[in-house]
């Protein structure tokens, strides 16, 4: 019964460490995901775009789709989250929509409440744009946004993706400095919370023999597998793995 006690209390005690490394997330209910417009491409449900933008965009899309046989760069704008997490909202509509013949898909979304955005990237376009581009195209998409309004940075950004899945990378200007995060801003934190986990795993092992840490890293690596036709007005059934990037702007 002792035994049972301090192997509960150290589920707890990694369970919270975890959450606070933010290698697991609270799962929220399914968002609602709304039908795409007749354009398919530009979804601006926020109305953040003007009318010239909406065209330009959705002329790339119609000319990406047939130099790219099937890819697709759908670009949505919402107003709210409505509690879900952008990672999660941006699955589900990309994964309902469909977007990308063979997978061959990338979803570029804002969310206006929340100030937060998303590049969402399908399974066959995860070696062409990675997530470490992706980050570096929504901080220069942040810049952007500062520097010359909402329409330049959303035009900018949605003609830097086209480039690179169209193979046209050279023409994509990443910004210089970096975006930092909690970690490296707080070196102290990071490595006193990493030291905590350390000793809580190693203490594991000693009471339980790891079995706490085997439950939770089964965790965390069931949570890393989530998850012909299209055109102008619907999607060519691709899906989405969860690659990509998100940032605040």
């Amino acid at each position: 019964m002792k035994q049972l006690r301090l192997s509960a209390a150290f589920l707890i005690v990694l369970l919270i460490s975890a959450m606070s490394l933010g290698i697991i997330s609270v799962q929220a209910l399914a968002p609602e995901i709304p039908n795409p417009t007749r354009e398919f491409y530009v979804n601006d449900f926020a109305g953040i775009l003007d009318s010239e933008t909406e065209r330009d965009i959705l002329k790339l899309g119609e000319s990406t789709y047939k130099a790219t046989d099937g890819g697709q760069v759908v670009f949505v704008s919402i107003d709210t989250l409505n509690e879900n997490t952008i990672e999660e909202y941006a699955n589900a509509l990309f994964n309902k929509w469909k977007i990308g013949t063979k997978d061959k898909g990338v979803l570029f979304i804002l969310s206006m409440e929340e100030r937060i955005s998303r590049i969402e990237v399908g399974y066959g376009y995860e070696g062409v744009l990675t997530d470490i581009e992706s980050s570096k195209l929504l901080i220069k998409f942040s810049e952007l946004n500062g520097e010359k309004g909402i329409n330049e940075a959303v035009k900018v950004i949605y003609s830097d993706i086209v480039n690179i899945i169209s193979g046209n990378e050279d023409m994509v200007q990443y910004p210089e400095n970096e975006e930092s995060n909690f970690f490296s801003e707080n070196p102290i934190i990071t490595a006193v919370l990493v030291i905590i986990i350390l000793i809580l795993v190693v203490l594991d092992f000693i009471f339980t023999g790891g079995r706490v840490t085997f439950f939770i890293l089964r965790m965390v690596a069931a949570s890393s597998r989530r998850g012909g036709g299209g055109g102008r007005n619907s999607g060519g059934g691709g899906r989405s793995g969860g690659g990509g990037a998100s940032g605040r702007f």
